[in-house]
């Protein structure tokens, strides 16, 4: 017996490394590649940024003193830019001061709420107040800029694959202690009728989404708008019943991956945990390259719609489903 428990504590231990080291990729997937998501931020005195710089913070300080060789976007609520940058500026905040050090070479665009510009500041390009476009910079430049700076470094996508990965693995194995039974008899159905409930999973959503496309088309003509909240609530319907089909999905993934690696039975939650982070990260891997993202997208709708066949066969566990032979 002790033998036996061992056994499963080793892929238990691994899970908890796992799960710190996810946690050490969140504090540092604040800071990647120029773009900075934090509540406060601060350039000091003496600190310099090299490159093009995207700063989404409640409060950001650019103090005297301080370099930035690349154009800088910040947005926030109040913004103090006392520092120096070499380049253009774009500023959106609900307050913007500008000091008498500071030095800006290019254009500054501003879309604030308050401002305080000292007549000393040097801005050696133009000084721009709008908020809907401009030659360079506008909000939705912004925001496609600060995005694409965040979602283009190699390590966010590497780090928020593992990261989701721990979490949904997280959830399965917590899905195998609140709702035991009815996760049993879909993992069951997906493991004897994989092709019956992969159709049916698939015929659903072309279904939703042919009835959707209907409705769309029916709102531009006779503006049915009071369905509008029935159709929300069915698609968060949809949502739900997916989530639990993929949580389904975890334990027999995670006996598969047991089985290949010669490893004895484990308890559900520790086949579920593991199966859990093994098909999230087998999903999302493939997206940290633009030209394999497909596989993974063609891999999550076979096997989402495998997960959602087997939860309305089963009636969301609720009954074994018993496929008729002839």
């Amino acid at each position: 017996m002790a033998d036996k428990q061992q056994r499963w504590m080793v892929p238990l231990a691994v899970l908890g490394m796992m799960m710190l080291s996810s946690l050490a990729c969140i504090a540092e997937t604040r800071d990647v590649d120029g773009f900075n998501l934090r509540r406060v931020f601060d350039l000091a005195a003496g600190e310099q940024r090299t490159g093009d710089q995207v700063v989404m913070a409640y409060e950001i300080n650019l103090e005297t003193g301080s370099v930035v060789d690349g154009d800088v976007t910040l947005t926030g609520n109040q913004v103090d830019l006392s520092g120096t940058v070499d380049g253009d500026v774009v500023v959106i905040a609900d307050r913007l001061t500008v000091s008498d050090d500071a030095y800006v070479s290019g254009d500054l665009v501003v879309c604030v709420k308050n401002l305080n510009l000292s007549a000393q500041a040097t801005v050696g390009g133009e000084f721009k107040e709008e908020c809907d476009s401009s030659s360079r910079v506008s909000v939705s430049k912004l925001i496609d800029s600060g995005w694409n700076s965040w979602r283009e470094g190699w390590f966010f996508r590497v780090s928020s694959a593992v990261i989701g990965s721990f979490l949904f693995g997280a959830l399965a194995a917590l899905g195998t202690v609140v709702v035991p039974r009815p996760l049993v008899r879909m993992s069951e159905t997906i493991r004897r009728s994989p092709l019956v409930t992969g159709g049916v999973g698939c015929l659903t959503m072309v279904v939703a989404v042919g009835l959707t496309v209907v409705y769309v088309i029916s709102l531009l003509l006779i503006l049915p708008a009071v369905l509008l909240p029935f159709v929300v609530l069915f698609w968060l319907l949809i949502a739900l019943l997916s989530l639990l089909g993929w949580v389904a999905l975890a334990e027999p993934f995670g006996i598969i991956v047991f089985r290949v690696l010669r490893v004895s039975e484990q308890p559900r939650m520790i086949n579920a945990a593991i199966g859990g982070i093994t098909l999230v990260l087998l999903l999302r891997i493939w997206s940290v390259f633009w030209f394999t993202a497909w596989v993974g997208v063609l891999a999550t709708v076979v096997l989402g719609s495998v997960g959602l066949g087997a939860v309305l066969l089963t009636r969301a566990g609720t009954r074994s489903f018993a496929r008729r032979r002839d």
